[in-house]
């Protein structure tokens, strides 16, 4: 008897700490798998050691998953989560530090808070050496990376660099930071700092995603489709201020719709996170401003008195918009991190904004001739058609699979809510916005005056008008019934991303 109970107080705990342990036990398999790979490549040989090491990881992984899939069958979001983890593990070791996007300046950006400075000094930037000769450029393949890695890192030799990320906020870079902060404390390699960088923000993801998916009334499976995107977790998985900004918007607007739908008054702390988040997602970048707005169905709720949510949306809107014009003000008193790019393509701010007045109707069509250009070519990039620095390719069979699968996501799901007519209206219109937007935001910073067509816009900067986009294409109770779907739809994902997956370890092998 006594054995019994002790092996279900075993059990117990060991559900209730089911993610953290599938945390830690991705964590040692991905290692496992990976420094099998490197002695397999560079070395010649067949590590038994990893091997085994391999297998057994594996095996308590899956039975970690089926259990919780067994107890959870209901819960949308703890089977995401339990599948996200692996995934995106494999996304964090694999992807090597400083190869997604501008992730280098992003490095810098958290190192310098890590260190407590969060307001950037006007004058370059000094980081560890290490931190600039030990990423892109110098360390390009796994054998280079596992070469390095054994390196005593040295804090205090440091150089000083052109940082093009002074200007973001702070707090899209806080948890990278600690990252960090732990592997200076602890005199880790810099590479491995970067690598606790990165798995802070995969955690902020997980924790994102888990609230995000739970507080939605409708949609859970049409944002998780999302969320499994290839471009999504490798950056995700990173220290781009994108991987924030993304979980913010996901939040943000999971958490509008649950209080639209929320039957009974808001409460203080609800009206106080409503505030928070809209602050920080209107600072993380003024592109993604328009997405605050979203927050005016709340007027339509009636979970509100009128008053009252008049006067709350009023502040929060005022208050964001203020403090967007004012950081925006703040952020041209540096100098320009792109001066000789923007001369040698004549790239004017204060040009192109007088050419978009004077000749508005030529701006509509430089619009036009963007979107017809290269529209499919965005939706591709957003899914995950080129990861790391472009250079890396996935089949386009994986993307136009997954487009296909993200679409069928949206019809699956048997909703007691959804987006009525003018609710679905108004977040297309906050959608298309928060779209045109972006693609002036890079005619006005990225394109000569002038130009008929717009540069520098990429896919993934459409990630968070998406999460609405999706939402827009849910219905109420009309849905296609397909048996064991919690199931079935993170395996079909984890499979595409298998392909994603493929192509970025072929990139760094060779």
């Amino acid at each position: 008897m006594d054995k019994e109970i002790l092996v279900h107080k075993v059990k117990n705990v060991i559900l209730k700490l089911i993610f953290p342990i599938e945390f830690i036990v991705a964590l040692c398999m991905t290692y496992s798998i990976f420094r099998f790979t490197i002695l397999k490549n560079y070395a010649e040989t067949v590590s038994i050691k990893h091997l085994i090491y391999i297998i057994i990881l594996g095996s308590i992984l899956l039975l970690l998953i089926i259990c919780n899939y067994r107890k959870n069958k209901e819960k949308i979001e703890k089977i995401v989560i339990s599948f996200l983890i692996p995934i995106g593990m494999l996304y964090t070791i694999f992807m090597l530090p400083s190869q997604i996007p501008d992730e280098l300046g992003h490095l810098w950006r958290a190192y310098e808070i890590s260190e407590g400075t969060l307001i950037s000094s006007k004058d370059p930037t000094t980081v560890p050496s290490d931190l600039v000769y030990h990423v892109k450029s110098y360390v390009n393949t796994y054998q280079e990376f596992y070469e390095v890695l054994s390196d005593e890192t040295d804090y205090n030799d440091r150089v000083e660099v052109n940082n093009t990320f002074k200007t973001y906020p702070f707090f899209l870079y806080m948890f990278g930071a600690i990252g960090f902060f732990i592997a200076r404390i602890l005199h880790l390699n810099i590479l491995l700092g970067c690598y606790l960088a990165c798995l802070m923000n995969f955690i902020v993801l997980l924790v994102t995603v888990y609230y995000a998916i739970k507080i939605i009334p409708f949609g859970k499976w049409a944002i998780t489709s999302i969320v499994f995107m290839p471009m999504f977790l490798h950056q995700a998985t990173s220290t781009s201020a994108d991987s924030i900004i993304n979980c913010l918007s996901l939040l943000f607007i999971c958490f509008v719709v649950s209080l639209v739908f929320k039957e009974g008054e808001m409460t203080q702390k609800e009206k106080g996170s409503f505030f928070l988040l809209s602050v920080l997602l209107a600072l993380s970048k003024y592109v993604y401003l328009p997405i605050i707005f979203i927050g005016i169905l709340l007027m339509f709720s009636k979970n509100i008195d009128g008053k009252k949510r008049m006067i709350m949306l009023s502040i929060t809107f005022s208050i964001s918009i203020f403090l967007v014009i004012t950081y925006f003000i703040f952020s041209n008193t540096y100098e320009s991190p792109h001066k000789k790019y923007e001369e040698d393509n004549h790239v004017n701010i204060s040009s192109q904004t007088k050419e978009i007045i004077s000749h508005p109707i030529n701006f509509v069509k430089t619009l036009g001739n963007t979107l017809y250009l290269k529209g499919e070519e965005w939706i591709g990039m957003m899914v995950g058609t080129h990861l790391g620095w472009l250079e890396i390719h996935v089949p386009s069979l994986t993307i136009i699979t997954y487009v296909i699968v993200i679409l069928i996501s949206c019809f699956i799901e048997k909703n007691e809510v959804a987006f009525n007519v003018a609710q679905k209206v108004f977040s297309m219109l906050i959608c298309i916005g928060t779209i045109i937007l972006v693609i002036t935001g890079l005619y006005l910073h990225w394109t000569g005056v002038g130009a008929n067509v717009v540069e520098g816009v990429q896919g993934r900067y459409f990630i968070p008008a998406v999460f609405l986009l999706v939402l827009c294409l849910c219905k109420k109770e009309n849905y296609i019934k397909i048996k064991n779907i919690q199931l079935i739809l993170p395996i079909v994902l984890c499979f595409l991303n298998f392909s994603a997956l493929n192509a970025i370890y072929q990139f760094f092998i060779s």
